[in-house]
């Protein structure tokens, strides 16, 4: 094991020249030379904790590692190897300022990040007064290769953490360790052009310290399912990939040392063995957020009732327990008191699904809500970095933005409503059947992340009512893209959360009794998270509660949530209208969704189908998965263009449609009436 030193150049020089000195003595005096002259260079460029206010961003473009021969084993460890220690360096140097800035993602026809790099480069448009572009006074540096990266940012890490590529799950047990001690993961790998020979193993490299390992010296792995768990006194759970978790839960989580409201979901090393899709969607890059705010990593199935295709031998149920073990742990470390972020989705195309040849019995939706209620039980929700859109980079310099206290957006009155001719005047609504169309999913940083340059900036914008169902948790991983929609937003653009609030949870999940982990009651924790987010992004209804395969949210626990959401909300599953009573005094608006749609001509069949002109006033909703405004557009041009039916329509922000069914409720008199009216 190579000797403990410091992360200084200085002390790193040193401890490199005493391992030259015990292996290779004859060529001492030449490779001394050498190495001082390059350090004496190199060090002129080191970046430091201590920059002025004005300090470069270092720009490093990796689109190169988009680009991978999938019939050649090499070239995916090249891939895999670069991209993920250039990730976990960027969190790494990005964790107290941003510093260090890539260029990797692309979606819709844009280069996603450039886009992102260049639109906060500029004075915000249309605005008054003017907003200075948050980066317009940073000069850029761009960094030429991984060598260069690595001697400007040496004193950010402190050695490498090495993983075992044969038990795949200790990539995220690595991520883990580097995250709390400042480490590089390096998959331990002798071939000579390996980045562990490169970088630890070769005499003239740079010989980082071994700070970690969770693979033995002689590249046997450690974790084999049998006998003691190492590093514990834990009996093995007969499976090698969860006993890696237990020994991160045991040395990692238990002792504090991990930041355990921060958690990453993201497919392991599994991904070397079946590369899916775009090489973007292996979610190394999103992985530089969790390391920056120490979090803890994993990947494991929701399903007790089959072995996962990854480790097909484990005994029944092991992946379940193991991820049981890391939420309770994380539970436990934080009190109870505390909600946990865990970004990132179940890998469908690759793991725990029937899709392909992953050989499971269960579908992906079934899959993704089994996995968002074992959360939920735990006080966790997600951020749901879900394929095809789960790439993103650059959330640890994002996270630096410095947001405003409060982004207010207007809302509807009952003045503003009898003056559009929407209610009568005893204000009760008109006859009409009112739509409220859902603008989603955007329950994910990445979604929205990719999503948006292209969305946001489509022409029809402005032009027709929108309802944005961002959830405001994800201005944590991207903060200048949500002050940019705000500054920039029309008097079409309504926002709402998606999913259940600020992110993505079951209800009745944080209700007693819990199903799956029997802890207590909770929602009040949940509550208080989600009181803070939407007072400062002016949210007030709930766009959608996904129940999934968690219990339907009944009226008691409506009633809870409109503590944050007092304007409204559009419940999943349930047979009537009605309004529960908030704690301020007034009553709440809710509907279960109607539909989702798929395209502009069902859509129009579906909502047409739904009108009735013997009910009085109607209320229905709809959602939407990623539609472009010129999209929604269509299918409002398609409805309204029906002579008869369409006439009668009239699509409104959910606002509108919450306070709308509000008064047809104090109008009739009751709380609950049928759902078709």
């Amino acid at each position: 094991m190579p000797l403990h030193c410091g992360s200084s150049s200085i002390r790193t020089f040193y401890c490199t020249m005493k391992d030259l000195v015990h292996h290779y003595h004859v060529r001492l005096v030449s490779l001394i030379l050498l190495a001082f002259g390059a350090l004496l260079s190199q060090s002129q460029r080191v970046v430091t904790a201590q920059e002025p206010e004005h300090a470069p961003i270092y720009v490093y473009d990796i689109r190169a590692l988009r680009d991978v021969d999938r019939g050649n084993p090499n070239d995916l460890q090249r891939v895999w190897d670069q991209t993920l220690l250039i990730s976990t360096l960027q969190g790494l140097v990005n964790r107290d300022a941003p510093r260090l800035y890539l260029l990797f993602v692309q979606a819709f026809g844009y280069e996603t990040d450039e886009f992102w790099l260049e639109t906060f480069s500029k004075d915000a448009p249309n605005t008054s007064p003017p907003v200075k572009g948050w980066l317009a006074d940073r000069p850029r540096q761009n960094v030429n290769d991984l060598d260069e990266l690595l001697t400007l940012f040496a004193d950010y890490y402190d050695g490498v953490v090495l993983y075992d590529e044969n038990v795949p799950a200790t990539v995220n047990v690595a991520l883990t360790v580097a995250g709390v001690e400042n480490l590089l993961p390096v998959r331990f790998d002798t071939d000579p052009d390996s980045l562990y020979t490169l970088l630890v193993a070769n005499a003239s490299g740079r010989r980082l310290p071994v700070r970690a390992r969770l693979v033995a010296e002689d590249g046997a792995s450690l974790f084999i399912g049998k006998g003691l768990v190492p590093g514990t006194n834990l009996q093995s759970t007969g499976s090698p990939k969860v006993d890696a978790y237990l020994w991160m839960i045991e040395n990692y989580v238990k002792p504090g040392k991990v930041n355990a409201t921060e958690g990453g979901y993201y497919l392991d090393a599994f991904w070397l063995k079946s590369p899916n899709g775009a090489v973007q969607n292996h979610c190394l890059t999103n992985r530089d957020f969790v390391v920056a705010r120490r979090g803890f990593f994993f990947d494991l199935s929701p399903w007790e009732d089959e072995a996962p295709n990854d480790e097909p031998t484990q005994p029944l149920g092991a992946d379940f327990r193991g991820f049981n073990a890391i939420m309770r742990a994380a539970y436990d470390a934080t009190e109870g008191k505390k909600i946990i972020r865990v970004s990132g989705f179940t890998p469908w195309d690759t793991k725990y699904t029937d899709h392909g040849a992953c050989g499971g019995k269960h579908g992906g939706v079934d899959t993704e809500w089994r996995h968002a209620e074992i959360l939920s039980n735990y006080n966790g929700y997600l951020d749901a970095d879900a394929l095809g859109l789960c790439a993103m980079a650059n959330a640890s310099f994002f996270q630096h933005f410095p947001l405003e206290e409060r982004y207010a957006q207007p809302k509807p009155t009952v003045d503003d409503l009898r003056a559009r001719g929407l209610i009568d005047e005893k204000n009760r609504p008109v006859d009409k059947t009112f739509v409220a169309v859902y603008g989603g999913d955007y329950d994910s940083a990445a979604w929205v992340y990719q999503a948006t340059p292209a969305f946001w900036h489509d022409p029809k914008r402005g032009a027709i009512v929108i309802n944005w169902a961002f959830n405001p948790n994800l201005a944590d991983r991207f903060a200048p893209g949500f002050d940019y929609f705000r500054r920039t937003m029309t008097p079409n653009d309504h926002f709402i959360s998606g999913d259940s609030g600020a992110g993505y949870i079951n209800p009745m999940g944080y209700v007693a009794p819990r199903s799956i982990s029997k802890l207590p009651d909770a929602l009040d924790v949940w509550i208080e998270h989600c009181k803070r987010y939407f007072k400062q992004w002016d949210i007030s209804g709930i766009g959608f509660v996904i129940d999934g395969s968690a219990p339907t949210t009944d009226r008691a626990t409506l009633t809870r949530l409109a503590a944050y959401a007092p304007d409204g909300i559009t419940t999943h599953r349930g047979e009537t209208i009605g309004v529960v009573q908030n704690p301020y005094g007034g009553k709440t608006g809710y509907r279960p969704m109607n539909f989702d749609i798929s395209t502009p001509e069902q859509g129009r069949d579906v909502i047409l189908g739904d009108v009735r002109f013997d009910r009085g006033p109607q209320f229905n909703t709809y959602r939407t998965i990623l539609w472009s405004p010129t999209k929604l557009n269509q299918l409002f041009e398609l409805v309204q263009a029906d002579e008869h039916r369409g006439k009668r329509v009239q699509f409104v922000d959910a606002y509108t449609f919450w306070t709308l069914i509000r008064l047809e409720a104090e109008a009739l008199g009751v709380e609950e009436f049928d759902r078709r009216l």
